[in-house]
């Protein structure tokens, strides 16, 4: 029966100190994301982004925010298992008490520079970079750099606009070792080189929205061979994130028409980085004879 049916409200954990830690009401949404329909989950998106906006903000302006009906969001109240609009705010309310700085910004704020100008643009590329280090567990970001010193082979996977990131990111570690693909390529067939990747390889793989249908079942179906993956991603994955092994979350979300990804470029460039130190002698070795190899074939032009 759908849990969003008036008398039939989804049942939550009862302990009261785990419903009162700030991520709880991410953990809400998680739990029932993919029964929501359509209508509710534009809601479940913008609260995910903008978790602030529901203090910010009527049921009725939320609503006209996220693209969606009144009544919508009565249904998504339930079905995450609140008594009412009130009571939802109340939870964010408690969360913005302990500092969480996911839970002090709202969507629906204006910067008081000009909007459209290049001042309050870098001030929004900014704030995604502030929000990203704010969100970001150092020790998982360590932990990915060690598993891609110590695996047999790295697949850099990315689709649409993440491909970019994939191959940045395996730009940065094939200066650090070998054996490190970027995939998707141009007439390639995907489990042609991933069908026999195990427990010893990695799958770096950027997932931004917005995703293909792909992305997920590529996850899914390595997470089946053992394949560890770590998983560069934005606060609004849901579905793709139970396939990871280590997730990662930046924000990319500004006032302008494109996402911004300065938080990507900054995570992944940190995480290469701390690889190639953690690597120590054979990875500076690798590097100087890159180098040493570039400058004998001229491949760079290094009076320019």
């Amino acid at each position: 029966m759908d849990p969003a049916v008036p008398g039939k409200e989804t049942r939550m954990p009862k302990n009261e100190t785990e419903q009162t830690k700030p991520r709880a009401f991410e953990r809400r949404i998680k739990a029932v994301y993919d029964t929501m329909p359509a209508s509710e989950r534009t809601l479940a998106d913008r609260v995910l982004e903008y978790p602030g906006d529901i203090i910010m903000c009527s049921a009725t302006e939320l609503a006209e925010l996220s693209g969606a009906s009144k009544a919508a969001v009565t249904r998504f109240v339930k079905r995450l298992g609140y008594h009412d609009f009130r009571d939802m705010q109340k939870e964010i309310r408690q969360a913005q008490t302990t500092g969480d700085p996911i839970f002090l910004t709202s969507g629906t704020m204006r910067m008081e520079a000009k909007q459209g100008s290049l001042a309050a643009h870098f001030e929004q590329d900014m704030d995604c970079l502030r929000r990203t280090a704010d969100n970001i567990d150092e020790e998982t970001a360590l932990a990915v750099a060690r598993q891609i010193v110590k695996a047999r082979r790295i697949v850099c996977l990315g689709f649409r606009n993440s491909h970019f990131f994939a191959a940045y990111a395996r730009r940065l570690i094939i200066n650090t070792r070998p054996n490190v693909m970027v995939m998707p390529s141009a007439g390639q067939m995907l489990m042609e080189d991933m069908s026999d990747l195990g427990e010893k390889d990695l799958i770096f793989a950027v997932g931004l929205r917005r995703r293909t249908p792909t992305l997920g079942k590529t996850m899914e179906l390595m997470q089946k061979q053992k394949v560890p993956i770590a998983y560069i991603t934005d606060r609004r994955a849901v579905t793709t994130t139970k396939f990871a092994t280590w997730t990662l979350a930046c924000h990319v979300r500004g006032t302008s028409l494109f996402d911004s990804y300065v938080g990507v470029i900054s995570l992944i460039n940190f995480i290469c980085t701390r690889a190639n130190h953690i690597a120590g002698k054979p990875a500076r070795q690798r590097l100087g004879r890159i180098e040493e190899m570039l400058e004998l074939l001229g491949e760079l032009d290094s009076s320019n």
